[in-house]
């Protein structure tokens, strides 16, 4: 038989402790992140693209203005080639069976192509009375690199040289120069 004890509560069980969820909601987070994000890409500055600038001629086909030709004695030539040498020449004002051509080749240091330039400014400078009447001729040869063309730009620039053109090596005096240096021009 059955009998229930004296002591003993009936319908009342033990109280236990509720369990916490140990899962935390992220969805905060994500809207914070998405605000830093915003914040940095307005924030930041952003590194501004290097160009150079270089100044082409109008094209005019209706205004054909004939400009009086370049003394040769207020040129210099430079033929750029492989190996990053830059053959460097000043043609005479008449050429005739007898002229001598002077050449040589320099890289593309300060020691090599900025002297060349400096010491032409100076005797432009001295022969014509300003500096600024130097006319550069740079002529890239089929194997000399983007990156010497760039490089002879921007010697242009430090040495304020207000008068150059990139050109085709299509003078008889440039054949003659590759021929020398055993390099074609096409």
């Amino acid at each position: 038989m059955n009998v229930p004890e004296s002591g003993a509560k009936k319908g009342k069980k033990k109280a236990r402790s509720k369990k916490m969820s140990t899962r935390v909601d992220l969805t905060a987070m994500v809207d914070l992140g998405f605000l830093l994000i915003t914040f940095f890409m307005l924030a930041t500055t952003f590194n501004k693209p290097k160009t150079m600038e270089v100044n082409k001629p109008a094209k005019d086909e209706d205004k054909k203005v004939e400009e009086p030709p370049i003394k040769m004695s207020k040129t210099l030539t430079l033929m750029m080639g492989d190996n990053d040498k830059v053959y460097w020449y000043v043609s005479p004002d008449e050429i005739d069976a007898n002229t001598q051509l002077a050449m040589d080749s320099v890289d593309y240091s300060p020691a090599g192509l900025r002297k060349i330039v400096q010491r032409r400014q100076q005797e432009v400078q001295a022969q014509w009375g300003n500096k600024d009447d130097l006319f550069v001729m740079i002529k890239p040869l089929p194997k000399s690199k983007l990156k010497n063309t760039v490089d002879m730009l921007d010697e242009m620039t430090i040495l304020d040289v207000k008068r150059y053109a990139i050109l085709e090596p299509t003078d008889p005096v440039d054949s003659l120069v590759a021929l020398q240096i055993h390099q074609s021009r096409k």
